[in-house]
């Protein structure tokens, strides 16, 4: 028996053949085939078809967003958080508002480690001198004036208003330089300068005063009375060299320009100097107001007097005054800027007609003490007509852009982290005032 001959290849159609060898059943299984074939395309056309073995994710991408970069993916086989029989829209829009572009990074706060006086004190050799000669000077006097107050005693109480005036003068000088260079205000440097000068002056009209009282005691040193009395003089004299040196340094280093960030807009900067002038003669109207005012109730009034009190009265309502034109042109009210140059015009009056008083009668009433009097109501009649003056300009310029520029430059000072915790060279600090 013969083996039969074996072909390689497709047997489909030997099969058919063989089997089925009438055509009408070849075409009975094309048909069927074609139907299986059919089928299978169809419960595969449709990928994105709910199904128990596929999901459908949304990614929402930023149309804005051009970088490389991409977010995180997800894997298919992955069993995701949606349900299974969760739909989602192909068509839904996607809200832009909900998604922060560009994205917001978290500022640290700088933490300052410095010292207190290393925040008040620049890195300015010129400024630290400045202070530091202040406090000498204040140092110095004072104690020479509690010697003078120790050893010189009289019944008026004279003497002992003068020293306590002096006091007050170096007090208010040492808070006003460490004001100015805290502020870096060139304008409060040039006028402490000047306010030495009066110093000076001042301290003349009292070591006249002082060489014709007598000694009741030996003092704390033992040093004779008129030797104290041209230390005084002397000390100041060679503060106000030195305030003058140094000034001129300060000037150059501050370069008399105004913050970078207030622009460079000539009207702005013109009304920041004007800003700066007025703020500084109201705080020497303070001193001055209060300096006459405590001269003429302890050594002339009596309390027997009405003027007596309503001295007392007066001098809150000053200081108050003074305060209101603060607040006025810092936040630039009209209404109270107002009522602040009419008061002021009140307290021309007043020390106008205190001042013709004193000299009216300063051989009679006011033999002993028409001189310091009439020095404390002669710088206030001036500072008064100047303070008033700028009242004018300043109120002239609320509502022009100063408050908002000065407002911006506080935001971007603070805004800056940590970069103004070390103070350069003040010529390049933009945290300074300084007037152009």
């Amino acid at each position: 028996m013969s083996r039969p001959f074996t072909t390689y290849g497709d047997h489909s159609t030997d099969y058919l053949s063989t089997q089925h060898p009438d055509s009408s059943s070849s075409d009975y299984f094309k048909s069927s085939y074609n139907d299986d074939l059919s089928d299978l395309i169809d419960q595969y056309a449709e990928p994105y078809s709910r199904t128990s073995r596929h999901q459908t994710f949304a990614v929402s991408t930023d149309p804005l967003d051009d970088s490389d970069s991409r977010d995180r993916s997800f894997s298919m086989d992955q069993k995701g958080s949606y349900p299974v029989d969760k739909v989602v829209e192909d068509d839904a829009e996607i809200d832009p508002s909900n998604h922060d572009y560009p994205p917001t990074l978290k500022q640290e706060k700088p933490i300052d480690t410095r010292s207190c006086w290393a925040k008040i004190l620049p890195d300015s050799w010129a400024c630290r001198l400045f202070v530091l000669t202040v406090v000498v000077e204040t140092a110095v006097d004072l104690a020479i004036e509690s010697d003078l107050f120790v050893r010189l005693q009289d019944d008026s109480g004279k003497l002992a208003v003068y020293l306590s005036v002096f006091a007050l003068a170096h007090i208010f000088q040492l808070v006003m330089a460490v004001d100015a260079v805290y502020a870096r205000n060139t304008l409060q440097f040039l006028s402490l300068i000047i306010f030495n000068l009066l110093f000076l002056l001042y301290a003349v009209i009292e070591i006249g005063e002082i060489k014709n009282s007598t000694t009741t005691s030996a003092g704390f040193v033992h040093v004779p009375v008129t030797v104290l009395t041209d230390i005084i003089p002397a000390v100041i004299s060679t503060a106000e060299i030195a305030y003058i040196g140094l000034g001129w340094k300060i000037y150059n280093e501050f370069g008399w320009k105004v913050y970078k960030f207030l622009g460079a807009d000539r009207r702005i900067k013109k009304m920041y100097a004007t800003y700066q002038i007025f703020e500084c003669l109201v705080k020497f109207d303070v001193f001055f107001w209060v300096g006459f005012s405590v001269q003429f109730i302890w050594l002339v009034l009596q309390k027997n007097d009405w003027e007596y009190y309503v001295t007392w009265a007066a001098l809150p309502l000053s200081i108050l005054l003074l305060i209101e034109g603060h607040l006025a042109v810092r936040h630039e009210n009209k209404w109270m800027m107002g009522t602040f140059i009419f008061g002021s015009i009140g307290a021309l009056v007043y020390f106008s007609y205190k001042l013709f008083r004193v000299l009216q009668y300063r051989t009679t009433q006011y033999a002993s003490y028409w001189k310091p009097l009439t020095t404390f109501s002669a710088i206030a009649i001036v500072l008064l007509v100047i303070t008033i003056i700028f009242s004018v300009l300043v109120m002239r310029n609320f509502g022009r852009g100063l408050k908002a520029s000065i407002a911006r430059s506080k935001t971007h000072t603070q805004g800056r982290g940590s970069q103004h915790l070390n103070r350069g060279p003040m010529s390049a600090n933009p945290n300074r005032m300084s007037i152009e």
